[in-house]
């Protein structure tokens, strides 16, 4: 066995070619050293790119060089567009006053948001000023503020306590750009979404709707015999080769036979074509209460690690609000979500987050990857699952989508991923302020999800220009909170 990882490459093996077949997915530079997923093929996100500015503004000086400077930040955002592929910029032009923006409207209309890159000082004020006339069209739109171009950025504030889809971006880095645009791609990418949901209880369809009419993410039910046709349709010998490949980058094998590793094998490369045949981004499974190990086959641990690690979404317990959590800051930030039951622990102010599925790429596909060792699934001793020695320090992010207008979000410090074998096996230790004022506010299921990294201003510019309301867990009081789920059952 094989004690120090493996390659990208070795990993994605035999999962990489069945997807990568359907040109499922690729991935583009964000900026920041990020990398984002966006579907091969797919519709590129529209972004009307609006210069702003006027001959004689007083700030940044009294006359300024229009032709010129439009020509200089020009040559920065073909440096932006040229990182991403997925990206198409409608190039408005120059504006200079809000009588212009009529001939704009043809653009407009295709575009999924706005960006303003201000030059000068003077998009005028009132109802007819260039933002109040932009923010009419619905549009999310970011200002992006270098120094000097103007005061515009001080009325930021006031308009999205009205409600308005407005964010800007100060900075004088022009790469930043990316950054900036980051909450309108994400959003884009959500709309182009499709989750399939496998399980023996009938996908809710009001959850369905509500999904597909904020962001247009749809949901599709298949049925156990779907699945198990897939799973039938894989070909032993496949399975056979991606069973060894599994083991062979294994640190070790504890409980899992040979025969429970290939049936592993063979789902994971089901659940794999399923995604691919529906073009899906992500696929929830409600794996214990189908009754997969009485009808001969395995878990789809194995797959869903995978998926995770690739960029998509494989998601334990059909629990469709991790699911669109999971794509939420997927399309964010690149990295793959960990969802997990918590429990906590007041000594050392530690919130311990453990599952059986965890991917072996949590930094992202372009990432390292992380050592595993192949156990059986702990809450039945059945099957093959991985543990995965996930990373134990830097910051993380924690949260979860309620309905489609609340999101619960938290950070904190990975200080540990103890290998013990209580809990389920991959667990990673989180370092939180107050521990207390979660677990005494606690709603909503067990579930969270965990991103490694803060994520924290991404989120908040995501959920204000999509209307979402960000609760803070471990800050906030979510008792006060109206839309929150307080049922005192046990439940995912």
């Amino acid at each position: 066995m094989k004690s120090n990882g493996m390659s990208r490459r070795e990993f994605l093996g035999a999962g990489a070619v069945a997807l990568g077949a359907a040109g499922m997915v690729r991935w583009v530079n964000a900026g920041e050293g990020r990398l984002v997923p966006a579907p091969v093929g797919g519709p590129p996100v529209r972004i009307a790119k609006i210069y702003f500015g006027t001959p004689h503004p007083g700030w940044p000086k009294a006359t300024v060089d229009l032709a010129a400077e439009h020509a200089r930040v020009e040559k920065e955002m073909r440096k932006v567009a040229a990182g991403l592929p997925d990206v198409e910029f409608l190039d408005c032009g120059l504006v200079s006053s809000s009588k212009e923006l009529s001939r704009l409207q043809p653009l407009l209309k295709k575009a999924d948001g706005i960006l303003i890159l201000q030059l000068t000082m003077g998009m005028g004020w009132g109802k007819d000023g260039i933002l109040p006339r932009l923010l009419e069209t619905g549009l999310p739109t970011v200002l992006f503020a270098e120094p000097y171009c103007g005061h515009e950025w001080h009325t930021v504030a006031s308009f999205q306590r009205l409600g308005k889809k407005l964010d800007c971006w100060a900075s004088s880095r022009f790469e930043d750009v990316a950054a900036a645009i980051r909450p309108i791609r994400a959003a884009r990418r959500l709309r182009d979404a499709k989750i399939l949901y496998i399980s023996p209880r009938p996908l809710d369809p009001n959850y369905a709707r509500l999904i597909r009419e904020k962001f247009g993410t749809q949901i599709i039910a298949l049925t156990a015999k779907q699945l198990e046709a897939a799973y039938q349709a894989i070909p032993e010998t496949a399975a056979a080769t991606d069973a060894e490949t599994w083991m062979a980058n294994a640190e070790k094998i504890v409980e899992p036979s040979r025969q429970d590793i290939f049936k592993a094998a063979r789902m994971a490369l089901a659940v794999e074509k399923l995604t691919r045949d529906h073009q899906a981004a992500a696929i929830a499974i409600d794996c214990l209460a189908m009754g997969l190990i009485q009808k001969g086959m395995g878990y789809p641990c194995f797959g869903f690690s995978r998926l995770n690690s690739m960029g998509l979404g494989g998601i334990c317990e059909a629990d469709l609000k991790s699911a669109m959590t999971h794509l939420i800051f997927l399309y964010l930030t690149g990295r793959p979500g960990f969802i997990n039951d918590p429990c906590f622990d007041y000594s050392n102010k530690t919130m311990i987050c453990a599952h059986c599925v965890a991917a072996v790429k949590m930094l992202g596909p372009e990432g390292p990857t992380h050592p595993y060792i192949i156990r059986s699934h702990l809450e039945d001793d059945k099957s093959a699952v991985l543990q995965v020695r996930l990373p134990a320090s830097g910051p993380v992010s924690m949260a979860r989508l309620i309905g489609a207008d609340i999101l619960l979000f938290s950070t904190g410090e990975a200080v540990d991923s103890p290998l013990v074998d209580r809990g389920c096996r991959s667990k990673v230790t989180v370092k939180l302020e107050r521990p207390e004022k979660f677990l005494e506010n606690w709603s909503c299921g067990l579930h969270r999800v965990i991103f490694y990294g803060d994520h924290t201003r991404d989120i908040e510019r995501f959920c204000r220009l999509m209307n979402i309301r960000l609760v803070r867990e471990g800050t906030d009081e979510p008792q006060k909170v109206k839309g929150l789920e307080w049922k005192p059952v046990v439940h995912a």
